[in-house]
């Protein structure tokens, strides 16, 4: 009995205390603003007899145990007179666990799923607050009229908002007076803005300042959202910046994600894909605007979003500045190694915009069009711009797709860039490098493609870049230039082309000379190394060297004889390297293929044996670099039959296939590779096969794929399972010591 008795007392205890037990439901039934008649009871009921979402707050704040839940009755159903309009003042911040859920499911007024219920804080700091407490979700809200529509403030955690409007009303007309939609202030970590169903979707439209504030919070997911737009994700509502995500004097900003890898089509934007256009500055700023705010540490991931374009990918509403202004953010990742991480960005005055950031890798990405229609809005001026003078870790750009009509598809500025695989069509210049390299070193470009530039597919104006195995087409000017943009700036040290077939550019149609060098306004002489590079039906000379003092004014080496298996001559410089190329046409502007080098003995003379023999009245070039660095332009002769041999026919001595030894015709050679089959440059297959052999009998074969290193192979080699994207492979010959030092190489790309 007294066990019985002491049960039913602990029973009657849990009834009359209801904030200390399990979690309670409380369902508004009102549009009205009314305090709670007795904070505290769980009652939920105002004077009036009503449950109002003040009420409901300020029960839920009273609650001391598990996470509560605010829900709303039937009677919200997405209309404009199932607002709840402030005019008590600031809600109660919430300061409990809870689930506010209006529902995101409507059917609103403005024709458009969405919120269930509206909040109209008009001249009010905040629409809602969430303050010093973990685990609230808020969802199905239209909120405006506040300075901020959600604030999550004093190291609030785990918050969630996912199927509100911020700044636009149920009617689907434009709220007034919103800074910014969202703030998540300094270690509110852990948030979750938005989800993957379409009812998850939160929509950032009107924000005078920012749609979405990050600021010193982290590991927060942003995905599925719109900014910029209004719910048809069509109608431009413009924010100030779509997304500002910083530091703060005392809080780093670490491992927030922005969008998502895309499983599937990449078009209309849903499930992960955020759509971050219309902005009047930025789409994502991570720069900040100074004073407590600071540039983001990161690391930062931006994948698999639509930049200044609407929902279906069809049309552009352009982010008026930048698509993602970088600024001085660090360990910055946008795009990456897949086709689903690939970012969309349209319009404004440059796609991606660095000023000293370290560490950014833009991967993948398609700027300037988008998934669907190939002529939207280019970036008017630059396609990626990027400053690196206090850089030490260089900017990778790896297989971006960048499409202009004008401007500059790459500026790189104080050097600090690898530009890799990256493909620009349409801009004024491809690339443009300018002023000396800051500490992170000069360029690296290889291996892009650059096509219909109306001057020039890549112009340098400042030192040591690396420039290889691009393919330079259609070039309104000079394919590649190099100019002095002024008496104290120089274009000099430089090299243009490599040393090995697959380092060679290929430079083809352009309207004026293929490689230009002008020294014209240097008050130093430059000395810039023009190796093994090709190419046809260039309108202007191959190598042309304006000014007296380009490249030390070094003139083109002389042929003394130009026979089937070699060439010698005079007039080069002690010690400078020979080279001689292989024409297959007169044209001034047209180089086939490489034929060897030799270094110039002290007087000048040297002496190029051929790998084999070229046929009688080919013709070849020949051009001489200094020891300092200098390539003069071309000199031209052509091939005469091998001399007779004396003594009738005697047997060719065996062939020594060794590197080693020294590189006489007919004596010394190494194996050459040849691909007899491949996929096509664009399949949909994720298996390829390749086939290879090599002109020397007995020859074994090493292959790689991308970067890997190079392994020993078997004709046919098939790899599987490939992922959608670019890929190199390579395959080389060889034979005892003897390595084809020239892979044979195919570019192929693998289609979603």
């Amino acid at each position: 009995m007294k066990v019985l008795v002491s049960v039913l007392l602990a029973a009657g205890c849990l009834l009359v205390l209801p904030g200390t037990s399990m979690a309670v439901v409380y369902t508004v039934d009102s549009t009205l603003d009314e305090p709670d008649a007795n904070p505290g009871t769980g009652g939920c009921l105002t004077a009036g007899g009503k449950c109002t979402l003040r009420a409901a707050i300020q029960e839920s704040n009273a609650s001391t145990l598990v996470v509560d839940e605010i829900h709303f009755d039937g009677t919200f159903n997405g209309q404009l007179a199932d607002t709840v309009t402030l005019t008590n003042g600031l809600l109660p911040a919430i300061t409990n666990p809870v689930g506010v859920n209006a529902g995101s499911s409507c059917t609103t007024q403005a024709g458009q799923g969405g919120p269930c219920a509206g909040l109209e804080a008009a001249g009010l700091s905040y629409g809602l607050s969430v303050d010093d407490t973990n685990t609230v979700e808020i969802a199905g809200l239209a909120i405006t009229g506040a300075t901020t529509g959600i604030r999550v403030v004093n190291s609030s955690q785990t918050f969630v908002s996912h199927g509100n409007w911020l700044g636009l009303k149920l009617n689907g007309s434009n709220g007034s007076g919103a800074n910014t939609g969202i703030w998540l202030d300094p270690d509110s970590n852990g948030a979750t803005i938005g989800g993957i169903e379409t009812a998850d979707r939160n929509v950032f439209a009107n924000s005078a300042a920012e749609g979405l504030d990050i600021e010193g919070a982290d590991n927060t997911k942003v995905r599925g959202n719109y900014f910029g737009v209004k719910a048809d994700g069509v109608t431009k509502a413009a924010n100030g910046r779509d997304i500002e995500l910083t530091d703060t004097a005392a809080f780093a900003a670490t491992g927030n994600e922005i969008g998502d890898t895309i499983a599937g089509a990449a078009a209309p934007c849903d499930s992960v894909c955020n759509l971050i256009s219309g902005a009047t500055t930025a789409g994502i700023n991570l720069q900040g605007d100074g004073g407590n705010e600071k540039p983001a540490t990161g690391p930062t991931t931006i994948r698999g979003n639509f930049f200044g374009l609407n929902a279906a990918g069809t049309a552009a509403v352009a982010n008026e500045q930048y698509g993602v202004y970088v600024g001085e953010a660090s360990d910055v990742t946008i795009g990456g190694p897949t086709g689903g991480d690939v970012n969309y960005i349209a319009g404004g005055g440059a796609g991606i915009y660095l000023t000293n950031g370290e560490g950014l890798k833009v991967l993948n990405n398609l700027i300037g069009s988008g998934p669907v229609a190939t002529n939207l809005t280019s970036p008017s001026q630059t396609g990626i711009f990027l400053l690196c003078l206090e850089n030490d870790n260089p900017a990778l750009l790896f297989g971006n797709t960048i499409k202009m009509e004008g401007g500059v598809g790459i500026e790189a500025r104080f050097g600090g860039a690898e530009l890799i695989f990256n493909s620009i069509l349409s801009a004024e210049i491809g690339i443009l490098t300018e002023v000396a390299p800051g500490p992170a070193g000069a360029n690296l470009i290889e291996d892009n493609t650059i096509e219909e530039s109306s001057a020039n597919g890549i112009r340098i104006e400042d030192e040591g870049n690396l420039v290889f195995g691009n393919s330079i087409v259609k070039s309104g000017a000079a394919g590649v230039r190099l100019q002095a943009p002024a008496a104290f700036l120089h274009a000099d040290k430089n090299k243009i082309g490599g040393n090995t077939t697959d380092r060679e550019n290929s430079i083809s149609e352009s309207g004026g000379d293929a490689i230009e060098i002008d020294n014209t306004g240097e008050e130093e002489a430059s000395q810039n190394e023009v190796a093994r590079n090709r190419g046809n039906k260039n309108a202007g000379l191959f190598i042309d060297l304006i000014g007296a003092t380009t490249n030390g004014g070094i003139q083109p080496p002389a042929f003394a004889t130009s026979i089937q298996s070699s060439a010698s001559g005079t007039g080069a410089q002690a010690g400078a390297t020979v080279r001689v190329f292989r024409k297959k046409a007169a044209e001034a502007g047209e180089l086939e293929s490489f034929l060897g080098e030799a270094v110039a003995d002290g007087s000048g003379n040297w002496q190029v044996a051929y790998p084999g023999q070229i046929p009688v009245g080919t013709i070849v070039a020949a051009t001489q670099t200094s020891t300092a660095g200098g390539t003069s332009e071309l000199a031209f002769a052509k091939a005469e039959p091998d001399p007779a041999k004396k003594g009738g026919e005697k047997k060719e001595p065996d062939v020594i296939v060794d590197p080693a030894c020294a590189f006489t015709a007919g004596k010394c050679r190494w194996p050459e590779t040849i691909i007899t089959g491949a996929p096509k440059a664009k399949t949909h297959a994720t298996t390829v096969k390749f086939r290879f052999n090599s002109d020397m009998p007995g020859a074994k074969f090493e292959c790689r794929l991308d970067r890997q290193k190079f392994k020993p192979c078997k004709s046919p080699k098939t790899y599987k399972g490939l992922k959608s994207g670019k890929h190199v492979f390579k395959v080389r010959a060889f034979k005892g010591k003897s390595v084809d030092p020239t892979p044979a190489k195919r570019k192929f790309k693998i289609l979603k």
